[in-house]
């Protein structure tokens, strides 16, 4: 009897878990269908991921982590992960329809204002919503913005330092895996492993990040037109500081110290936006959730429940 109560208690428990991260879809003003995965109780927040062209998966155990003070929102963007099979084109794919997305998802959702929290290439587009609708979000919220921030003048400088932080031994073994002989017995794996190699530059502390990224990429998402189609719109001019600087919620950025984006793109965002208050963590690169997760979520939940002075 002792064992029957005991599966019972625990098949529930695999149950609430399961529902927990419930995934629901809403439909766009131009008709198409985009999915979100919610989680936890308390303030809203919005999570978009870096990329462009990467799934939400990745941010996944953000979910989990924020579940017992926030009721977090992680948005598939279009073009990507679950929302994959949208329609993919110059007319879809651009910084104005991906707005208007997190708009449609805003008016879905019922809320007024929103809490936009960013990471990478996600606080470009949280700061790009902004300044499109700056009546309608209350709280940035930046994790390692970039790679261009409010423009894209430091693109140049991004790519310098990712190969500089990019080891010999790191370059060695991207130039091997893309070999066409070392792929062909098992292309998946060496896909994953260029990746693998290609992140390491992501890491202060190489050693961690090469134990952590083969596990964290192997299930990620990509969708690489999604990702040229975006680039491609941002390339016709993406600058978004003076339409900015209409917003007047609140903003905080927090940095890893050794990151490889240039800090430039910090001192651009506080010039467009005087509010923003900056954020360390320290021995940490662009990927603070794998190589400082507890020092970041612990910082992240004090900068998300802030109110407004």
């Amino acid at each position: 009897m002792k064992k029957l109560l005991i599966t019972i208690l625990l098949l529930q428990f695999i149950s609430f878990i399961a529902l927990a991260h419930e995934t629901e879809q809403f439909e766009t003003d131009d008709g198409e269908t985009l999915y979100f995965t919610r989680d936890g109780s308390g303030s809203k927040i919005i999570l978009l991921c870096g990329g462009p062209g990467f799934g939400a998966s990745l941010m996944k155990p953000w979910l989990d982590t924020l579940a017992n003070q926030f009721e977090s929102v992680l948005f598939e963007q279009r073009g990507t992960g679950l929302s994959r099979n949208a329609k993919l084109d110059s007319s879809t794919i651009n910084f104005k329809r991906a707005c208007q997305d997190i708009d449609n998802l805003r008016e879905h959702l019922g809320e007024t204002k929103l809490t936009l929290c960013g990471y990478s290439w996600g606080c470009m587009l949280a700061l790009a919503y902004a300044a499109r609708y700056p009546t309608k979000v209350k709280n940035l919220v930046l994790l390692s913005p970039g790679p261009g921030g409010v423009d894209l003048s430091t693109i140049r400088a991004v790519n310098d330092n990712e190969k500089w932080n990019t080891y010999p031994t790191e370059r060695d073994s991207i130039a091997y895996w893309r070999k066409d002989e070392n792929r062909v017995s098992d292309p998946n794996r060496a896909e994953l492993l260029t990746m693998v190699f290609s992140f390491m530059n992501r890491f202060y502390d190489h050693n961690l990040g090469r134990k952590l990224l083969e596990k964290y990429l192997q299930n990620a998402e990509y969708n690489p037109e999604m990702s040229k189609l975006m680039w491609k719109d941002m390339k016709k001019g993406f600058n978004i500081k003076a339409a900015l600087k209409r917003y007047k919620g609140q903003c905080s950025i927090i940095r890893p110290r050794q990151e490889v984006i240039p800090a430039e793109i910090i001192l651009k965002i506080k010039d467009a936006l005087p509010q923003t208050k900056v954020f360390f963590l320290e021995k940490c690169g662009h990927l603070a959730d794998l190589e400082k997760p507890k020092e970041l979520f612990s910082l992240l939940r004090v900068v998300l429940a802030e109110k407004d002075e």
